[in-house]
Parts: structure tokens; C-alpha cells; sequence
């Protein structure tokens, strides 16, 4: 009963405390790492065009849609299929609302993972105990690369549960169950205001540090000398409202979820704009300015073949390797990556514990366990099927950027053509610190639905058989053998592709099979 009363009483102690977690949800691995890898691996300066063209005409405007949205469903409950249960019915709210409840749920499966790496990083640099003592920078480069393929278990499949990043996965895991548990005011919300402030401050100082590194300029030049070629092709496109939608957190409901908790006098349109404009600055200052220079700086355009966590695991270390105070600053940035992953892995845990509690009622410690045990699972063979991140690396093009995309088109097709513009707007400014912006009214009336529904169609006609082929042993080996690579690797990286894409589909229907359910649900009985 206790719990019952507890849950009646969540909600936010404070709008800046609101205001601050989604930023924090917001401001995560995404900012840090994947920005810059997306960067370098789609014409460094060009992608800026297609990234900003994509702020604008879909960041905004979907992260006010979702927040106006989410406070007009939240007298239906604080989960997304019954937030969206003021806007659909039968079939459409419990497809939508499955992805709702999968897509952040399914990130944090492959996130924490990522997250351990970051944490195993700090405490290597801070305790001095980073093997890399090479004198030269190929040197350096190659002993940093050993050190992540060792540590993370990339070098073979199964070989993580050997190296000590087990150790720190299942601290990160405990970590997050912990925050999770004390709910959003005393778990999430009092962790932002203390990580939001250090992580900035963190970040700052290796800024300067990173800017004042002989020769950086070479590096900040990449973003000034674009491969314009890169914008004739629909998969640059994608990547960048991919990555907008990853790097607010937009498209994966969180937001949705937390504005449902928000009343009619409290503010949506200047809290939306807060959230998005910090985490915007996190990406391109600290992400784009810290990254990128240094990647390319040491490793040249060679930087773009190292992918995302090449760039944010072998570049910055081997940087730090051969710097003054190094094991300082390195330990430094790291901690930066560890706050910055662990307040947006908690956020993405939220969403699920929400549809059990409201779903299912049952209270936050159960709903805490049972997604504890669900999430450990799956984390499970993804950190096993770890060779060359091929697990992951699938998980996150499905999860992380196609289905994203289209919970961000749900939602937004549901406020131009089911709520209203108009009424939308009319909704928004109650209690709104300021007004509904003009231009994004328009925006969202006239170009969003189509710019959403154009990229994503010239996406597919061209570059979804390329993933199609992934998954096929027989493409892939053909491929290798083409190219003079591993056959036999190929084919397992190929099986295990397709595995991942079978499982998403199991995991799909076993939600929307607990979505039917809980929409159904009218037994008010609480579980404690």
C-alpha cells in the first residue's frame, strides 16, 4: 500500500530538475562518441549540413510535439501505450505502443555494455594501469588498440567473460537497478543535478586541454574541408536524423514519458528548447571539438575506418598515452563518458518499469526486479557475440536508428494529422514560459511529415539490401573471399546478424503481447 501511495506521489521536485534529466538523458554516449564517429565516417564537415537541415526541421519540432504530447496523455498514465491511448486505438496503439515500450528498453541492453567500457576506462587511467608505454604514435596507436580489443572481448566471440569488463558490466548493471529503484525525484533527477554540473565541468577542462595540443589544428581542419560528394547519398541523411534522434533522445519516448507527469500550468515549450539546446552544445563543442580533432590529428583520414569506438577508444587514449598528466586527463574524460552514459542508461530503464508498474500494477521494486532479470538476459548474448561488435553493431542500426525513426514519424504523424497543429500549439502554450514557436508551427504543418517520410523511403530503395545482405552467410562469404578476408568469420558475423534481427522480432511480439494485455488490464490490485 505503501508503494501504491509512493507512486501516486511521483512526479519532478523541481522544473530545472526536470528539465536536467532528459537533458542528462539526453546528453550521453551518443553526444561523445557516436556524433564524431557518424562525422568521419559520412564527410566530416558535410554532415554537419544534413545534421543541422535535420536539427531544425525534425529535432525540434518533434521534441515539442512529444513533449506537448506527452503532457496531454498523461492523464491517461505515465507509460507510452497509455499516453498514446488519448490519440489511437485497437491495432495502431498497440503497435505504437510496443515500439514505445521496446526501443529504449532494447538500447539500454547494448548501451551499459558500452557504458562498463567507459568505467573500466576511468578507473585504468586514474589507478595508472594503462598498458601503454610505446614511444611513437603508431606504437601507441597499436598498444591502445590491443588494450580495447583485449578488454571488451572484441577478439573473439566469448571472450569478454574472461577479461574484467564483466566485472564493470555487472556494476554498471547494479548501478543503474539502484538509481531505477529510488524512483524519478530521489533516483534520477537528484543524480542529474550533481552529474549534469561535474560532467561539464569535466568536459571543459579537457577541451582546453585538447585544444592547446600542438598541431590541432590539422584536425579541426577536417570539419573545414568537407567531402560535399557525401550529400548525394540517402544513407548520409538518415544518419544525421538518426543521430538527432538518438542524441536527444527523441524517438525513443522517454521524453513522451516524462512530460506525462507534467500539469496544465507547467511549462513544455521552454523546457523542450532547454533540454534539446544543452544537449546540442554537449554534442558539437564538447563531442565534435574533442573527438574528431584528436582522431584525426593521430590517426588521419585513417580515422574513418576505425568506426565510432576506434575514434573514442584507441584515438583519445593513445593522446593521453603520450601527453603530460596524461593517466589525469585521461581518467578525467572517461568519467566524463561514465556520467555522461550512466544518466542517459537510467532514463531508458524508466519507460519499462512505468508500463509494469501501470500495466501490470506492480510496485517499483518488483517491476525493478523483473527488468532487471528481463534486460541481464538479453545483455548476456550480446556481450558474448562480441567479435568485432558484431551484436552490437547490428542491434544498434535496427534499435537505435530505424526504429527510432519510426516511433519519431508515429509521433510526429500523430500531432500534424490526429491532434492538430492548431490545437497542439493551443495546448503548448498553457502554462508555457513562452509561446509556441511560429516557424516551428509551420515547419511541423508543412515539411516535417514529408521530410521524414522521403528520407526514409530513398533510404530503403537504396541502402536497406545492403543490410539485407549482412545477413545473409552466403552474401558475406562470397564478399570476404572477394576481398581477401576471413570467409569463415564473415559467415558467423553474418549468422549472428541475422540472430540479433530474429531475436528483435521474438522480443517485438513477446511486448506486444504484454502491451495487449496490460491495455486490457483492469484489475487495480498492486503487487508490493
Amino acid at each position: 500500500m505503501k508503494e501504491r501511495q509512493a507512486e501516486h506521489q511521483e512526479g519532478w521536485a523541481s522544473r530545472v530538475g526536470l528539465i536536467l534529466a532528459v537533458a542528462s538523458g539526453a546528453i550521453g554516449l551518443g553526444n561523445f562518441l557516436r556524433f564524431p564517429g557518424q562525422a568521419a565516417q559520412n564527410g566530416g564537415g558535410a554532415f554537419m549540413v544534413p545534421y543541422i537541415i535535420s536539427f531544425l526541421l525534425l529535432g525540434i519540432p518533434v521534441c515539442l510535439a512529444e513533449w506537448t504530447m506527452g503532457r496531454m496523455g498523461g492523464k491517461h498514465g505515465h507509460s507510452t501505450p497509455f499516453i498514446f491511448r488519448e490519440y489511437l486505438k485497437g491495432f495502431p496503439l498497440k503497435l505504437s505502443g510496443t515500439i514505445g515500450v521496446m526501443i529504449p528498453v532494447m538500447i539500454y541492453v547494448y548501451y551499459v555494455f558500452i557504458e562498463s567500457w567507459c568505467l573500466a576506462y576511468a578507473y585504468y587511467f586514474l589507478t595508472s594501469q594503462m598498458s601503454l608505454s610505446a614511444t611513437t604514435q603508431a606504437g601507441m596507436t597499436n598498444e591502445a588498440s590491443s588494450f580495447f580489443m583485449n578488454l571488451t572481448g572484441a577478439s573473439e566471440n566469448g571472450s569478454s567473460f574472461h577479461s574484467p569488463i564483466i566485472v564493470f558490466f555487472l556494476l554498471c548493471v547494479l548501478f543503474n537497478f539502484l538509481l531505477v529503484y529510488r524512483g524519478l525525484s530521489k533516483g534520477l533527477e537528484a543524480f542529474a543535478k550533481i552529474a549534469m554540473p561535474l560532467m561539464g565541468i569535466c568536459a571543459t577542462i579537457i577541451l582546453i586541454r585538447v585544444l592547446t595540443i600542438p598541431g590541432i589544428e590539422k584536425g579541426l581542419a577536417v570539419m573545414w574541408n568537407p567531402d560535399w560528394t557525401k550529400l548525394t547519398e540517402p544513407k548520409v541523411w538518415i544518419s544525421a536524423a538518426g543521430q538527432i534522434f538518438f542524441s536527444l533522445s527523441t524517438g525513443f519516448g522517454i521524453a513522451l514519458v516524462f512530460s506525462s507527469f507534467l500539469k496544465k500550468k507547467d511549462d513544455v515549450v521552454l523546457s523542450s528548447l532547454s533540454s534539446a539546446s544543452l544537449n546540442e552544445f554537449a554534442e558539437v563543442v564538447f563531442g565534435g571539438m574533442i573527438t574528431i580533432p584528436v582522431a584525426f590529428l593521430f590517426l588521419g583520414m585513417q580515422a574513418t575506418s576505425y568506426g565510432t569506438f576506434g575514434m573514442g577508444f584507441i584515438a583519445l587514449p593513445s593522446v593521453f598515452g603520450m601527453m603530460p598528466g596524461g593517466n589525469f586527463f585521461g581518467g578525467l574524460w572517461f568519467l566524463v563518458l561514465f556520467l555522461a552514459a550512466i544518466t542517459s542508461s537510467v532514463t531508458m530503464l524508466q519507460p519499462g518499469v512505468l508500463f509494469l508498474e501501470e500495466g501490470f500494477r506492480i510496485g517499483r521494486r518488483k517491476s525493478s526486479l523483473l527488468l532487471f532479470i528481463f534486460t541481464l538476459m538479453l545483455c548476456l548474448p550480446i556481450v558474448y557475440f562480441n567479435k568485432d561488435f558484431a551484436a552490437l553493431d547490428i542491434a544498434d542500426f535496427y534499435i537505435g536508428t530505424i526504429m527510432i525513426y519510426i516511433l519519431a514519424s508515429i509521433q510526429i504523424f500523430i500531432f500534424v494529422f490526429k491532434i492538430g497543429v492548431d490545437k497542439g500549439e493551443k495546448d503548448a502554450n498553457e502554462g508555457s514560459l513562452i509561446p509556441f514557436p511560429k516557424l516551428i508551427k509551420f515547419i511541423l504543418k508543412y515539411i516535417t511529415p514529408w521530410f521524414l517520410l522521403f528520407i526514409f523511403v530513398s533510404f530503403c530503395y537504396m541502402n536497406l539490401p545492403e543490410y539485407l545482405d549482412k545477413m545473409n552467410p552466403e552474401v558475406m562469404g562470397q564478399l570476404a573471399e572477394n576481398t581477401g578476408q576471413n570467409v569463415e568469420d564473415a559467415r558467423t558475423k553474418a549468422i549472428v546478424a541475422r540472430s540479433v534481427v530474429f531475436g528483435l522480432l521474438l522480443i517485438y511480439g513477446f511486448i506486444y503481447i504484454l502491451v495487449s494485455k496490460a491495455l486490457g488490464q483492469k484489475n487495480d490490485k498492486v503487487v508490493t
